[in-house]
């Protein structure tokens, strides 16, 4: 401020001076009359003059320039002020714009890690997403999508996706578009043709997609294969569904079972009262024996029944093969239907047809149980045949033994054929069965049959009669006995005289010693007996004179194989016959191995004893 009070009083005073000198010139009145200047002193005032209008010229010059330099020198400062803010906020603008760039860089970096992260994801997808515009183009899908009906992209669009809809389904479309326009929401079950030749259900749900202005660009569906979920919710409502229907069946098995326990205990118990009446006959006496005797027996079918239907249930029934003639199993089933078809008043003609070649009568087979599968299907075929025949055939085809039992009963409706196999079931359920019985006779024949190797059918016309027939595998008897099958076929009935013979038996169960030895008794022959391998063995060492041994093959501490081996370290020629009471047609070939001389199948018989024991020792 006073730069500038001092800037004024400079350029005041030069006007000041030039006024003056202006002034100095004029100052001498033009009335005055001067004497004439020389020259020279015309020129020194001229001189003056100029001088003093330079000097003047020259201080409103420098007034002048230290104004302009004071301002310029101000501008300068205010410049260089507004060239540093400017710098500063140029640096600022830097780093702002810098830090702008890494932003930017950061979320372009994590826009593509998010888009790239977010593809994985969608491929990664086990479930089908594919996008549609408004006009159901597809724009977007991932792999999953594609391959649900076993194709690939390329493939996927070279041919129409329409026909694979099943028939049934074929609405599909229609109703998704329009529950889109309505809901925007769709949610729906669908079944496709699998490039693979079969059908599969789809879980797809599909939701209209709007862009920022809220106009509709298209829908999304997401589709997931729930075939697998289907396929176990089926056989979970269907396991459910027989699981109740088992419950019902078991309902009404105990209902019937008391009826069918009662009948036969209540003559049981009815004629063995009977039989305390004092003026009872001796030809009644027999009556009422035979009837007890009967209906004792249907009473231990009936509970043999139920036990195998657990057995059954738990998986527990054994087939166990033995030696056994068909022949003699076929007769003995015979005879017991013929005792029924008297017994019960019935005009049945019952045939036989044996096909079977004597020669071959001898196989491995589980004689109980295959007995057991004939005695339901012959019970039954008496049981719903009024009157009129039935025809027991059996023979050997092929590798094969075939059993055919026909009749000429009430028959059974087709529709009831596929579950006459079925526990509790009968062709006629309830209360008002025209027949008694559990009907699990056939169910435990059929499980029987299958677990021996064969197959079980029916044939039958109501009104007509059915034919049941079953075949097994034929497994004749092995080498090892071939040469005692004359034996088997006769066994030797005269008595035999070992009285200076020493038999060794060993078994764990007592009862089967205290058997064995009863068996022997008449034959005269001198029996040790032992519990254990071990002690057999030292019997063995000291009693050099024993003529046969009889040998458990199932025993604790040391079995049957391991006895024999013992024992024939200490006498490889003593005859060594071996008992069990399971065999399959590899054991019979492991037991001889071992050093055994012949095999018995337990429930042993005196017959066969003695006739196995008389090829090993002579009769006195």
């Amino acid at each position: 401020m006073h730069g500038i009070k001092r800037h004024y009083l400079i350029l005041l005073l030069a006007v000041l001076v030039f006024s003056f000198s202006s002034f100095g010139m004029k100052i001498i009145p033009s009335s005055i009359t001067l004497p004439p200047p020389s020259s020279a002193l015309v020129l020194s005032r001229g001189f003056l003059n100029f001088i003093l209008t330079a000097l003047v010229a020259l201080i409103i010059i420098c007034v002048v320039i230290v104004i302009l330099s004071s301002k310029l020198k101000k501008a300068n400062l205010e410049l260089i002020q507004r060239n540093k803010l400017i710098e500063e906020i140029n640096k600022n603008l830097v780093g702002s714009n810098h830090e702008l760039a890494m932003k930017k860089d950061n979320i372009t970096q994590e826009s593509l890690e998010t888009d790239k992260f977010s593809k994985i994801l969608i491929e990664s997808a086990d479930d089908g997403i594919s996008f549609f515009d408004h006009e159901w183009n597809l724009k977007f899908a991932n792999k999953a999508f594609y391959s649900l009906i076993g194709f690939d992209k390329d493939s996927y669009y070279s041919v129409d996706t329409a026909v694979f809809i099943h028939p049934d389904d074929i609405g599909y479309p229609s109703e998704r578009l329009e529950a889109l326009k309505n809901k925007g929401f769709h949610e729906s079950e669908l079944r496709l043709f699998h490039k693979d030749g079969h059908y599969i259900t789809l879980l797809t749900k599909s939701v209209t997609v709007k862009d920022e202005n809220g106009i509709i660009i298209g829908a999304l569906t997401v589709s997931r294969d729930i075939t697998k979920m289907k396929q176990v919710h089926e056989e979970l409502v269907k396991a459910n569904i027989e699981v109740e229907t088992s419950n019902r069946l078991k309902s009404s098995f105990l209902a019937n079972i008391s009826h069918e326990i009662r009948t036969p205990l209540n003559s049981v118990v009815g004629f063995s009262n009977l039989l305390l009446s004092n003026d009872i006959t001796p030809e009644l006496k027999i009556e009422y024996i035979e009837h007890i005797n009967h209906n004792s027996e249907k009473l231990l079918q009936i509970i043999g029944d139920i036990i195998d239907l657990s057995r059954l249930e738990s998986s527990q029934i054994e087939i166990t093969y033995e030696e056994a003639s068909v022949n003699a199993i076929v007769n003995e089933v015979i005879d017991e239907v013929r005792q029924v078809i008297k017994r019960n008043d019935k005009s049945i003609i019952l045939n036989v047809k044996n096909q079977f070649e004597d020669n071959v009568d001898l196989v491995f087979t589980d004689k109980i149980w295959l007995k057991r599968v004939l005695n339901h299907l012959m019970d039954n075929a008496v049981k719903f045949t009024l009157d009129g025949s039935i025809e027991f055939l059996y023979s050997r085809e092929n590798e094969n033994l075939v059993f055919k039992i026909r009749d000429t009963g009430i028959g059974i409706k087709k529709e009831n054929l596929n579950r006459i196999f079925k526990e509790f079931r009968q062709e006629s359920d309830g209360h008002h069965r025209p027949f008694e019985g559990l009907g699990i006779g056939l169910t435990l024949a059929k499980e029987v049959v299958e677990r021996m190797g064969g197959h079980i059918s029916v044939q039958s016309e109501k009104g007509i009669g059915s034919e049941f027939s079953f075949s097994i595998p034929y497994r004749p008897a092995g080498s090892t006995m071939a040469k005692f099958k004359d034996m088997f076929k006769n066994p030797i009935i005269a008595k035999v005289n070992w009285g200076t013979k020493k038999c060794l038996l060993v078994d764990d169960n007592k009862d089967v010693l205290i058997y064995l030895n009863r068996i022997l008794i008449d034959s005269g022959i001198k029996v040790i007996m032992a519990r254990s391998g071990p002690e057999a063995i030292e019997i063995i060492s000291t009693t050099p004179d024993i003529d046969v041994v009889l040998l458990d093959m199932q025993m604790p501490e040391m079995n049957g194989i391991e006895t024999t081996k013992l024992i024939r370290k200490i006498r490889k020629d003593l005859p060594i016959i071996a008992q069990t009471a399971f065999i399959f047609e590899d054991d019979k070939d492991i037991i001889i191995e071992a050093g055994c001389d012949a095999c018995l199948i337990k429930p042993i018989r005196k017959e066969h004893l003695i006739t196995v024991m008389s090829s090993f020792i002579k009769s006195e």
